[in-house]
């Protein structure tokens, strides 16, 4: 994923755009994603959870025939579960931003929740998208590796 210093995002849409970002990029070139994203926000609805949560099976069938998408069956329909899911959560906590925060520095407790409340997100994509909206994870020894060879990144 490219930049390193990662700000929250200011609504829920940014959220379920991020996490699916998450998602469709997981398993692939992360530049191919990105050169598609500007077609998945569109085909995606701008990643509006309210509008994503009501994306029907018919909705869902034109999408794996969408060419300027990764056509993923089991991503597209974790996006549209995940919307649902934000909107539960936004009843609960306000917002996605309101839930994280609910943990405050519980990082185990959070990337656990985040695996169990969300379709698609193993450990890998749940760190991915808390890095990606600003959250100060305590790197793993993969990524000090990894970091210890990127220093443009410390």
């Amino acid at each position: 994923m490219p930049g390193w210093k990662a700000v929250p995002p200011k609504d829920d849409h940014g959220y379920l755009d991020l996490m699916s970002r998450a998602i469709f990029s997981a398993g692939l070139n992360w530049r191919m994603v990105e050169k598609k994203w500007p077609h998945f926000r569109k085909a995606f609805r701008d990643f509006s959870p309210e509008k994503v949560a009501r994306l029907s099976e018919r909705d869902i069938r034109a999408l794996m025939q969408d060419p300027g998408i990764v056509r993923n069956e089991k991503k597209i329909r974790a996006t549209v579960e995940n919307a649902r899911t934000i909107l539960d959560l936004a009843k609960e906590h306000g917002s996605v931003k309101g839930y994280i925060a609910g943990f405050g520095k519980r990082e185990g407790k959070l990337l656990e929740d985040l695996q169990y409340k969300f379709k698609h997100i193993g450990p890998a994509t749940a760190r991915v998208f808390l890095w990606s909206v600003g959250y100060p994870l305590t790197p793993n020894e993969d990524e000090k590796r990894w970091m210890k060879g990127h220093p443009e990144h410390d």
